[in-house]
């Protein structure tokens, strides 16, 4: 039990940083995650990382995750947002 919070406290270390992961999907596509969170920006920020990262190819969409559940340091919401992509093959 202890290593869900474990991991959920990494994955939030990593988004908190701005970090970019790469993992495989079930079908073995690199699929990336984007973190884009906190004032200032927006599903675009993580659509152009994402269009960086896979080229002229392209990507697709397999989640994107947002919620103004946490509190910034100044006590006022936060928008969390998390894209989650597969680039497309040529």
């Amino acid at each position: 039990m202890r290593t869900i919070p474990i991991l959920l406290l990494l994955l939030l270390a990593a988004g908190a940083s701005g970090c970019m992961m790469n993992t495989k999907s079930p079908d073995g596509a690199k699929t990336f995650t984007y973190d884009c969170s906190g004032t200032g920006n927006g599903w675009d920020d993580c659509n152009k990382q994402a269009s960086a990262q896979c080229g002229s190819s392209g990507f697709h969409i397999v989640s994107q995750n947002g919620s103004a559940d946490g509190k910034g340091p100044n006590g006022n919401s936060e928008m969390k947002r998390t894209l989650v992509v597969s680039c497309k093959q040529k």
